[in-house]
């Protein structure tokens, strides 16, 4: 998933941008008392993948991580200007992970890349220009802890979506620190050109089909010789040292203008 404008960024303003990021996500953790170095961290340079221990609160992560990720990152925006902010998309999903060539996969990976980078999260982005954080809790996590009302944010701060990226289909839950989500216009607007566009040309008429060729009457199977079997897709992964854990993606969105 790409940040937004992020790619358009000189060097130097993309190594600024990553530090205040790392710098953000350590602190916020830190203070209220999560043990970020036992995380296990995947950067992406704009965004990071953290595989929580078993044993670290959610209920911390929402409850205080959440709100204390949000104060600094407002603290950090109000002296910068539009396109040095730091915007993150936050997502939250309870699941499995486990070591692979590359990182780490698993169900849990999975969810948590489709929510950061749902549309939903993006329309409220941009509905709420001046929000520093998005958050996007997946419907488990909210059903357990939210709607049982284990944390301190009551399920009405939250407004339900639909989240459907590639094969990834379920209800999730979104959240705007300081923002009435439920206000936020989330409706994606139509791709076309814009308003005031010089019109296109006219399309130009189909070209006539040729006629249909002739049928030929098939070939004869030698008699009692066995047809191939139906095609079946099967896919297997084998992991080791599999977990369950609370994961975690964020990603900077970051406006060049």
């Amino acid at each position: 998933m790409d940040a937004k404008g992020y790619g358009a960024a000189d060097d130097r303003r993309q190594a600024a941008m990553q530090r205040g990021l790392a710098d953000m996500l350590r602190a916020s953790a830190a203070e209220v008392g999560l043990r970020r170095d036992e995380w296990v961290c995947q950067p992406g340079g704009d965004g990071e993948l953290a595989i929580l221990p078993a044993d670290e609160g959610m209920v911390t992560v929402l409850d205080a991580y959440v709100r204390v990720l949000a104060d600094r990152l407002q603290e950090y925006n109000d002296d910068r200007i539009e396109n040095a902010r730091l915007r993150l998309r936050m997502a939250v999903h309870m699941g499995v992970a486990a070591p692979a060539a590359n990182g780490y996969s698993g169900a849990g990976v999975v969810v948590v890349s489709r929510l950061v980078g749902c549309a939903a999260a993006r329309a409220a982005q941009a509905a709420a220009p001046e929000a520093s954080l998005v958050v996007v809790l997946s419907n488990s996590i909210f059903q357990n802890l939210v709607a049982q009302r284990h944390t301190r944010l009551g399920p009405k701060l939250f407004r339900r979506i639909q989240v459907e990226v590639k094969e990834y289909r379920d209800e999730a839950w979104l959240y705007v620190p300081g923002h009435d989500v439920h206000a936020l216009d989330l409706t994606t607007p139509p791709a076309g050109p814009p308003t005031g566009s010089t019109p296109s040309a006219p399309k130009p008429a189909p070209t006539p089909k040729p006629p249909p060729a002739r049928e030929q009457a098939p070939a004869r199977e030698p008699a009692n010789r066995p047809g191939p079997p139906p095609a079946r897709f099967q896919q297997t992964n084998v992991f080791e040292d599999q977990v369950t854990a609370d994961v975690i993606g964020i990603k900077q969105e970051y406006f060049s203008g």
